[in-house]
């Protein structure tokens, strides 16, 4: 499938592999919806795309929060005649240690993990099954598959209680939509160079020699979005060797 001039909607693309993945795909034609919750890193990533010659529009927007989802869902579909790739990539990190310090960031990850992204898919699902075409592609974790050692979540619990829920989620609204032309893929990455522990505000970096680069995350997404139409690839996993 050529992304040329398709409208591809990526949450959490401020920054890290959402920002990336966005900057690619406007590099190869695309229109590109941002969305996240930090205004000022939107503006840098949309102008960073449009010094390039890309095209963008950005959208501030807490995914927790399901009014101003709706919102947003609106504005969106209101200045655009149709989406054709929804990436829900937004997510944050937590872990056990964290926990000790601040209790709440179980409920703050599952809230984002999870809840955001099922209400920000069920916000464009209707558009997507009016047209009987689109593509699904959820940003999940290897932490959320069965079929790795990565998935072992003995140090971050809640992380990976929220990333098996999506999982399931994914596996779920696919075959609620078996029959239709709507694609829906399960993306399991490991580890790779991106914000997820500075936002934590964790006291290592997380650019660690046994992670992959952000940017050969994106490259693999885009291969999967770029397939042929009628293909779906139903569920990825990617690890550094």
């Amino acid at each position: 499938m050529n992304l040329q001039n398709k409208v591809v909607l990526i949450t959490g693309s401020g920054s890290g592999l959402g920002k990336s993945l966005a900057l690619k795909v406007a590099a190869i034609g695309a229109q590109v919806v941002l969305v996240a919750r930090t205004e000022n890193e939107l503006k840098q990533a949309k102008d960073e795309i449009e010094k390039k010659g890309g095209k963008a529009e950005y959208f501030v927007c807490d995914i927790t929060d399901g009014n101003k989802v709706k919102q947003t869902a609106t504005q969106i579909l209101q200045k655009y005649n149709s989406i054709d790739i929804l990436v829900n990539n937004a997510g944050i990190w937590t872990d056990e240690e964290l926990e000790k310090n601040d209790p709440n960031l179980r409920r703050r990850a599952l809230e984002v993990n999870v809840l955001g992204t099922i209400q920000f898919t069920y916000a464009f699902l209707p558009h997507f099954q009016e047209k009987n075409s689109g593509y699904i592609f959820n940003v999940i974790s290897s932490a959320g598959a069965s079929d790795t050692p990565a998935g072992n979540n003995a140090l971050w619990k809640t992380y990976g209680a929220s990333k098996w829920a999506m999982t399931g989620f994914t596996k779920s609204l696919r075959d609620a939509l078996v029959g239709t032309k709507i694609k829906i893929t399960a993306f399991h990455p490991g580890g790779f160079e991106s914000m997820l522990y500075e936002k934590a505000k964790r006291k290592d970096a997380h650019n660690q020699p046994w992670m992959m680069k952000t940017d050969d995350v994106a490259d693999v997404i885009i291969f999967a979005l770029t397939r042929p139409e009628n293909m779906m690839m139903e569920k990825i996993i990617v690890t550094k060797i």
